[in-house]
């Protein structure tokens, strides 16, 4: 078989492999692989929690120093001032609400990744209802000083979920 065949093979194989793994490359992961990756999720919706209950000071607890966060249409902020910053003008809006899931995570050594879903409330123009909008995130994850810190957050809109 020459080269263009075994790449196929292979890419074929790759293909078949993440389709009967239900989206996710059917490579059995470690149980340390698999228990670091729980950990991280179980972080990632004790950080939800404590957004939830404390606004700021909640998100903020959980950002590494030299964070960076990433918001949907907005600049990137990067460090602690900037994240501070960039955060307070949602937090700091009455009857702003922010929540999220994590759907999948994972890590290796002192780096992780969790991703997942989020859903946010604003107060709707002239007093009107609510405005409830929907994403995606992806949070980059690393040790420090023993404890996982947010390196980098993402988020992006999505359309909302179907009823």
């Amino acid at each position: 078989m020459h080269r263009f065949g075994i790449a196929l093979a292979v890419i074929t194989a790759g293909a078949v492999g993440y389709a009967l793994g239900g989206g996710r490359l059917a490579i059995p992961a470690s149980a340390a692989a698999r228990d670091q990756g729980n950990a991280l999720l179980a972080i990632d919706r004790d950080f939800d929690q404590a957004t939830s209950s404390k606004g700021l000071e909640g998100w903020m607890s959980y950002m590494a120093g030299d964070g960076i966060v990433m918001p949907d249409g907005q600049k990137m902020a990067v460090g602690e001032a900037a994240v501070r910053k960039t955060m307070a003008e949602a937090f700091t809006t009455p009857g702003f609400a922010l929540r999220w899931e994590p759907v999948d995570g994972g890590s290796s050594g002192s780096l992780g990744y969790t991703c997942g879903l989020y859903k946010t409330t604003r107060p709707g123009p002239d007093g009107g209802p609510p405005v409830v909008s929907y994403g995606k995130y992806l949070t980059v994850w690393k040790k420090q000083g023993g404890q996982w810190k947010v390196a980098v957050d993402i988020g992006n809109s999505s359309p909302p979920p179907l009823k």
